[in-house]
């Protein structure tokens, strides 16, 4: 009975201990990815309820792993956003749709030969991205060589065939000659001692739009397999990135308004009107619908959200230079702290003249959301989800290590983009 009472206060100790660290840990600025997973299972059919109904607590908690995730890789941030207007003017058709076309397009190319009987290192630049924001505006000079060139001899085949694979193993190199047509360029040179070096320039501007796609597979597996824990992990993150998808500011190089002084626009626009009237938002939305296309689904969601960038950053100006400046910000009692934020009243004027934008952006959310599940089901088979067990446990050592990482609060990245 004395063993029966200790397992049963240890039991309650330990539950308590983790509510508490739970609610410690409870960043308000993770409020509208939370509250976007959870009313996204209302749009589900009454057959994927007894699993999504059922884990709608671990859906919204988990939304925002994503962003812990970026404490702990470099890797990480870039998925979060893709600053389009880099690559020119709308609707960027420079810019390739599919993810391997855009890698090899903007990844610079370099020939390193030590051939030389003396000991010496010789590095050739053979190509270099052409990006519009680089070259036209940072006035960098690094774009060189010709792409359509660099395609002729073969490249497309030779990238795809090594560097996808390798993407998160950087270096990129191989030897010269792995790559016959570029080889038989340089007959003095040999694959022993001379190498190719290939150098990603596109992740720097983001890859949300490519990464999606990638993601609607990864919850189709495991919706397939009948794997409970991956069903759920990839659910809530494809959540989180949907709504990344759906900030006007996870669009633009001007990410922060750091380029028109307008620093702090993100969270104001992304978090703080959210937390102060999205209880008050008609968030009720219809049914989730299949998606046909799912990459082209994705890129016409950023590039939809995208031409929402200019009003952002307009109509907030404009309510810096018209409204009362003693009363745009505001004091605010934090847990241990008083921070300062965009007052009340100056936030409803902002959402006012945005004429609701972030309510039917987050409606546009909560909609797309479960419509990536129901679509991953269906593409899975349909298969009965009240049954499905926890195949693979290893998304709960995961989340041990992403709070560890989180709490030490080093950040790979752009650091107003953790909300």
């Amino acid at each position: 009975m004395g063993r029966v009472i200790i397992f049963l206060l240890s039991s309650l100790l330990i539950f308590s201990l983790t509510a508490f660290n739970y609610a410690a840990e409870d960043d308000w600025g993770f409020y509208a990815h939370r509250k976007l997973n959870r009313l996204a299972v209302f749009t589900l059919p009454p057959q994927m309820m007894p699993l999504f109904k059922a884990e709608i607590e671990y859906l919204s908690a988990h939304a925002v792993d994503p962003d812990r995730r970026r404490y702990a890789t470099p890797h990480e941030g870039p998925r979060h956003y893709i600053d389009l207007d880099v690559y020119g003017e709308f609707p960027y058709d420079d810019l390739p749709r599919d993810w391997n076309e855009a890698l090899v397009k903007f990844s610079a190319i370099y020939l390193l030969s030590t051939c030389d009987r003396r000991g010496g290192e010789d590095t050739m630049l053979l190509y270099f991205p052409y990006i519009h924001f680089d070259e036209e505006v940072l006035k960098e000079g690094n774009a060189y060589g010709d792409f359509e060139e660099i395609l002729a001899l073969n490249y497309q085949q030779f990238f795809n065939q090594r560097v996808p694979r390798n993407f998160y193993r950087a270096p990129w190199s191989y030897p010269l000659n792995e790559w016959p047509e570029l080889d038989s360029l340089f007959p003095d040179l040999s694959g022993d001692c001379a190498t190719i070096f290939i150098e990603n320039h596109i992740s720097k501007y983001g890859i949300i739009p490519y990464y999606l796609p990638i993601l609607q597979r990864n919850l189709t597996r495991a919706i397939q397999q009948g794997d409970k824990a991956r069903i759920l992990r990839h659910a809530a993150d494809i959540g989180h990135y949907i709504g990344d998808a759906h900030v006007p500011l996870h669009t633009t190089v001007n990410y922060n308004g750091q380029l028109t002084g307008q620093e702090g626009i993100h969270a104001f626009w992304e978090s703080r009107i959210p937390e102060l009237f999205a209880e008050d938002f008609d968030l009720i939305v219809g049914r989730a619908q299949y998606i046909e296309n799912k990459e082209e689904f994705f890129w016409d969601v950023v590039m939809d959200t995208h031409l929402k960038v200019d009003s952002v950053l307009a109509i907030e100006q404009y309510l810096r230079d018209t409204y009362p400046q003693d009363a745009q910000i505001c004091f605010d009692d934090r847990t241990f702290q008083t921070i300062q934020q965009p007052c009340r009243e100056f936030a409803l004027a902002y959402e006012r003249e945005m004429n609701g934008m972030v309510e039917r952006q987050m409606r546009k959310t909560i909609f797309a959301i479960g419509s990536a599940w129901y679509t991953a089901w269906v593409d899975a088979g349909q298969p009965e989800l009240g049954d499905v067990a926890v195949v693979d446990p290893s998304h709960l050592i995961e989340n041990d290590s992403l709070m560890r990482v989180y709490r030490r609060g080093s950040i790979y990245g752009r650091e107003h983009l953790n909300n």
